[in-house]
């Protein structure tokens, strides 16, 4: 398994299907690190202050981290809800090294399209006052990366898998 903390298992979304509580948590499974609100209001395309209600209720419960602060933060708690399955893990299961490979090779040409168009690195560097972004390209552009980093993360144990293989039947 993934990511799963203290010997915890992964927790399934238990909220009402379409609910901004059930987008944010579909958001916080894909996202490393502290966003903002207004980050999250973005990227899930809700109102902003539904998402605040939402994120406080998450922290009383445990499910996100506060940092309070202009402005404040909020973080997955990942030792107290551990994020699904390793994505990284599947995929270097279910696919070659060739079908990550190329797979890879059509997300970079999509993150550097999105970072081209933006004149920005990440989605975060978009200023969306003087660009005319929408919420779902943010999304997209978003996801093509999380992507992107689990078929990094899933090419490189395809590879270990390779190079301990070798090096065991070396060992023969």
């Amino acid at each position: 398994m993934g990511r799963t903390g203290e010997g915890a298992s992964p927790i399934e979304n238990p909220f009402v299907a379409g609910s901004t509580a059930e987008r944010l948590y579909e958001l916080l499974d894909r996202t490393n690190g502290a966003r903002t609100a207004a980050e999250l209001a973005a990227r899930a395309d809700r109102d902003r202050g539904a998402v605040r209600e939402t994120l406080e209720s998450f922290a009383a419960l445990g499910i996100v981290t506060e940092r309070r602060g202009p402005p404040s933060t909020y973080e997955r708690n990942d030792r107290r809800f551990p994020r699904s399955e390793d994505g990284a893990a599947v995929l270097a299961r279910e696919r070659s090294l060739e079908e990550l490979e190329a797979r890879m090779d059509v997300l970079v040409d999509r993150v550097w399209r999105y970072q081209r168009r933006y004149d920005a690195e990440t989605p975060l560097g978009v200023d969306g006052r003087t660009v005319d972004i929408t919420p779902a390209a943010l999304a997209d552009w978003e996801t093509a990366r999380a992507e992107l980093q689990r078929c990094e993360r899933a090419r490189r144990l395809r590879l270990r898998e390779m190079v301990s293989g070798v090096e065991s039947e070396e060992q023969r």
